[in-house]
């Protein structure tokens, strides 16, 4: 019932997402985002809550045609206007929720949750599955805007769909990757900026 009614917020909000406040540096955010998380050698890459599309640009400059670029959300009007902005034949979009992801088992080289991770459910529960598709040796990192106190906060105020949804601190995070078996992990916070990224222990 709690995803139906994120799927329907979501929904409705698509058409206006690209045009809602955004700090004046998130560009410049996004950017160094996926240059920190990238690993340069993946090959499919997915995007969890992809939405309209927020990190195609720059993964697209970054790999072109070399990656399979699987961008997933719930929403589908999110999906779709990522498509009527995108149209690159190898980018792939998949709506679905990310609780049950519809791909096989270590098959993804990297994966990105960008503005997403509190909209999946506990986050001890979703990291344990998203780690499930990705390939001993690959990457999955996890960022914001801002830091968990000021984005759990946001939340709180915004439409009860979402009130709900709590991000753990990075320090938090990084303990569930830890307990996860991963390795390699950075935890950095502030109060504008959020980003842990950790690596599928290898065999």
């Amino acid at each position: 019932m709690a995803m139906n009614l994120k799927r329907r917020y979501f929904n409705e909000l698509a058409p206006r997402w690209d045009a809602l406040p955004a700090p004046l540096d998130a560009t410049d955010k996004v950017r160094h985002f996926v240059e920190r998380a990238v690993a340069p050698d993946a090959r499919l890459v997915l995007d969890i809550g992809g939405g309209t599309g927020i990190l195609l640009p720059v993964l697209l400059e970054k790999f072109g045609a070399a990656a399979r670029l699987v961008e997933l959300d719930l929403a589908e009007n999110m999906l779709a206007e990522s498509a009527r902005k995108f149209s690159a034949p190898w980018v792939l979009r998949l709506c679905a929720d990310a609780r049950y992801l519809p791909l096989r088992a270590e098959s993804a080289d990297l994966i990105l949750c960008f503005g997403v991770l509190p909209h999946l459910g506990e986050a001890g529960e979703a990291l344990r599955g998203l780690m499930q598709v990705l390939r001993p040796g690959g990457a999955l990192a996890v960022g914001h805007l801002m830091g968990s106190r000021e984005l759990n906060a946001l939340h709180a105020s915004l439409d009860a769909a979402v009130a709900g949804d709590r991000l753990p601190s990075a320090g938090a995070l990084a303990e569930i990757f830890h307990g996860l078996g991963a390795t390699a992990i950075v935890a950095e916070e502030y109060p504008d900026w959020y980003f842990v990224r950790a690596e599928k222990q290898t065999p």
